[in-house]
């Protein structure tokens, strides 16, 4: 009766190792992601503060592989509110510990920053040496003041909508660059003026990437017409009507991150 060779013995003791080292890989990938979703969670605010005369409201939809989306909102003074969005190049735990880098850079910034383009300067500065290469961040940051004037910078950014109380929409100025890139980069400040009934809407690229089953993605137009139906419910928050709307389309769908912004003046 003939006998396994050497090389033959060998093969299932081959195998047995590599299938244990693949799933050791997978193992090790899915703690990974989970610590990844963790950070990114924490970098989240738990509530969001409100300014006297508007209603800011913020959703938040992951996806199955951990992006770099962040968002947040904090008061500046009794009069001014910071709002601030970004979007982080990449996956998984890089992109949610250059997410929150992000975040400790504008939080520590803010405060003595002079403009929301000041602001962005010295957090391109910061990161630009510190990052890796070709990894960047787009970041919206702005300053709400309690007459309805909005100071703001969009670093490379997905542009915002702003729909005015009469139905009219505007796409705000958005021309300058990303962070992290290039640390010479200069930013400039625009503004705008909010009035009463007036609702800016500010998101993430997963949110306007979010497809149907022909691969349709959700768009700017779907957006301004949740815009437009929201005004006539005032039971739900509109950040979370408007996410809702979207994972309807998408069926649940997401393959990034999604976030968004609604801030309504009263």
């Amino acid at each position: 009766m003939p006998t396994k060779g050497a090389g033959e013995k060998k093969r299932p003791r081959i195998l047995h190792r590599l299938m244990r080292e693949v799933r050791n890989r997978r193992d090790a990938h899915q703690v990974e992601m989970q610590r990844a979703r963790e950070l990114q969670v924490k970098l989240l605010p738990r509530e969001i503060p409100q300014l006297p005369g508007f209603r800011i409201d913020c959703a938040w939809q992951p996806s199955e592989i951990v992006s770099g989306d962040y968002y947040d909102v904090f008061p500046l003074s009794d009069t001014a509110m910071a709002l601030c969005i970004a979007d982080v190049s990449g996956k998984g735990m890089e992109a949610a510990q250059l997410a929150s880098q992000v975040r400790d850079a504008v939080r520590q910034f803010a405060p003595t920053a002079a403009s929301p383009a000041a602001l962005c300067t010295r957090v391109n500065r910061t990161l630009s040496g510190t990052i890796a290469p070709a990894k960047y961040i787009t970041l919206f940051y702005a300053v709400l003041e309690a007459s309805g004037r909005l100071r703001y910078e969009n670093a490379g950014h997905c542009q915002p909508l702003l729909v005015r109380t009469g139905g009219a929409v505007e796409f705000p100025a958005s021309f300058s660059g990303v962070v992290g890139i290039f640390s010479h980069w200069l930013y400039q400040n625009q503004e705008l003026q909010m009035h009463p009934g007036d609702t800016l809407l500010v998101v993430t690229d997963g949110v306007l990437e979010a497809e149907n089953r022909r691969r349709e993605a959700f768009g700017y137009r779907k957006l301004i017409a949740q815009l437009e139906h929201q005004k006539d419910n005032d039971t739900e928050p509109p950040a979370t009507r408007i996410l809702a709307a979207v994972s309807r389309y998408s069926e649940g769908r997401f393959a990034d991150d999604a976030s968004l912004i609604t801030v309504t003046m009263q």
